[in-house]
């Protein structure tokens, strides 16, 4: 193809390669040139027209495009007619798609006249949805190019769609006692949103006591009525595959097939096997909204398609969800948060053994008449946080029924001997996206009130693009608690290992630290050892 200044007579047969305004006619550019064009160019006085003229063995870029296009099959897809070249491939139904990424580089290496383009690997379809476009850039290309692209379709799927069918699904919740109805009734509503989503519906839903008998019971009771997926929701997360879920599945004479997803939210799960029924041991993060691994996995078995190690290994690339503080959110989502300008959640910390209070729990000592964690938790609850939550573990029975009364919700962290960065993964994995902001709280501040609370959280919302800030209370420099950590930071978070907490994220992001001076020791008085306990008292006093 070559770009020419022609006069118009000259000009038939090629294509205008630029829009032309004439008295009462726009002639766009692209446009073929007929007799009746080369009219109202003449009439117009245009007398050089820059047109594209084809050399040997081109094609125009409408022709090449649907040779191409028709060449894919259609039973289970719209596709377009040609137009500027370009071909829009739309889903039929709902459906994943497919591919394989190595394909498309070969199809897109053929000549750079020649563009496809596709929506992520595996993305999930509504009916009409666009798939993928197909367009040929310049006006013209050589029909070389378009025969080398044939020739790599009639060998090669390009991509697959997979509908979605309708499966009996089951749910088995195990709770303990302490633990709040709420919660269960709300995991129960995302899981029916999620399944309805995939155009399914809930059979059946069962919640038990986290006792293991109880569990195989009602295991063996879901595989006999001859379910497809029996989805397990446990008390607190498996652990390991010698936990309660796992050991059960095995009990009665099924398979583990995976323990551990490489998706973040969503690295807990558990896929299984019991005679013709998939069982998904579903990882903490389910019971949120919020897109996880579990959604990948759930869409995949609605698909039809083996959920296996192979295919689960696939997932780690593009398996990070979280945002992460040096990546932004994309504008559609930023703008989702900026809306949320008052949802933030509090989180006490308070899973810890409290090895240097002695054989006492520190949290359940007495303070003015009430345990250590109940005067903490009433403060929290009455600032003004959007929600609160506890993270639990060491005698986490016992703590949990001295604030039962309480509206905060309570977490169960089974992994609180791995140091204070499980209860972080513990929190955020129970956040939903309705939250922007995280303020975390230490159990043991016992001076600590609602308004100190209520400053930091003022503090944190006036400050810019807060979403990127750490907000930090301190007395006479000395950094202290609570702490307010914007979304940014939530994957950093959740990545820390071992007894650490969000502190040692100070010193990585010094220009995001938001530091308000308090007039009040409290933000920096804890309380880890009995002299602790009782230099707080005699000061206070």
């Amino acid at each position: 193809m070559k770009i020419l200044g022609l006069d118009p007579q000259e000009s038939l047969g090629s294509v205008i390669a630029q829009t032309y305004n004439l008295p009462g006619k726009t002639i766009s550019k692209g446009t073929f040139v007929t007799s009746e064009i080369v009219g109202y160019l003449k009439e117009g006085e245009v007398q050089n027209i820059l047109c594209a003229v084809p050399d040997d063995g081109d094609i125009h870029e409408d022709e090449a495009a649907n040779i191409i296009s028709n060449a894919i099959d259609r039973s289970h897809i719209y596709i377009d007619t040609a137009s500027t070249g370009r071909v829009n491939f739309k889903s039929r139904s709902l459906c994943l798609v497919r591919y394989k990424r190595d394909l498309i580089k070969k199809v897109n290496m053929v000549d750079e006249s020649i563009a496809f383009s596709i929506v992520e690997h595996n993305q999930l379809l509504a009916k009409n949805d666009l798939i993928a476009t197909l367009k040929i850039i310049p006006f013209f290309t050589q029909k070389k190019y378009v025969d080398q692209v044939l020739s790599i379709l009639d060998k090669n799927e390009l991509f697959k769609t997979h509908n979605l069918n309708k499966k009996e699904v089951s749910l088995i919740q195990t709770s303990f006692e302490w633990q709040k109805k709420s919660m269960f009734k709300a995991t129960s509503n995302v899981t029916r949103n999620r399944l309805e989503a995939l155009d399914c519906s809930l059979n059946e839903e069962k919640l038990i006591s986290h006792d293991y008998n109880l569990l195989r019971s009602e295991i063996r009771s879901s595989i006999e009525s001859g379910i497809d997926i029996l989805l397990i929701s446990g008390a607190s997360a498996i652990i390991d595959r010698s936990d309660y879920i796992p050991k059960a599945i095995l009990s009665e004479g099924g398979e583990i097939t995976q323990y551990g997803l490489a998706v973040d939210p969503g690295n807990l799960l558990l896929v299984g096997k019991i005679a013709e029924t998939i069982i998904i041991g579903m990882p903490g993060c389910a019971r949120s909204p919020k897109l996880n691994g579990f959604d990948w996995v759930l869409q995949l078995l609605m698909a039809d398609i083996p959920v296996d190690k192979e295919e689960l290994a696939e997932m780690g690339a593009g398996g990070l969800l979280m945002e992460i503080a040096s990546r932004p959110l994309p504008r559609a989502l930023s703008k989702s948060v900026n809306k949320r300008e008052k949802k933030i959640m509090g989180v006490i910390l308070a899973a810890g053994n409290s090895t240097r209070m002695g054989k006492d729990n520190k949290l359940l000592k007495n303070i003015d008449g009430a345990p250590l964690i109940r005067k903490i938790a009433l403060e929290i609850t009455k600032s003004d946080l959007d929600g609160c939550s506890i993270v639990l573990g060491y005698q986490s029975d016992k703590v949990a029924d001295v604030i039962k009364d309480l509206n905060i919700n309570l977490i169960l962290n089974p992994l609180w001997k791995e140091g204070q960065a499980s209860s972080l993964k513990a929190a955020l994995n129970s956040l939903t996206s309705s939250y922007s902001d995280l303020l975390i709280m230490l159990g043991d501040l016992p001076g600590i009130k609602s308004g100190h609370i209520n400053r930091i959280i003022k503090e944190h919302l006036s400050s810019e693009n807060r979403r990127s800030k750490i907000t930090i209370p301190s007395f006479k420099g000395e950094k202290g608690n609570p702490v307010i950590w914007g979304r940014s930071f939530f994957h950093d978070l959740s990545n820390l290992e071992g007894d650490v907490g969000g502190r040692v994220l100070f010193g990585q992001h010094p220009a995001a630290i938001n530091l308000i001076e308090m007039d009040d020791p409290a933000v920096v008085t804890d309380t880890d050892t009995p002299e602790d306990f009782k230099s707080f008292l005699v000061n206070r006093a």
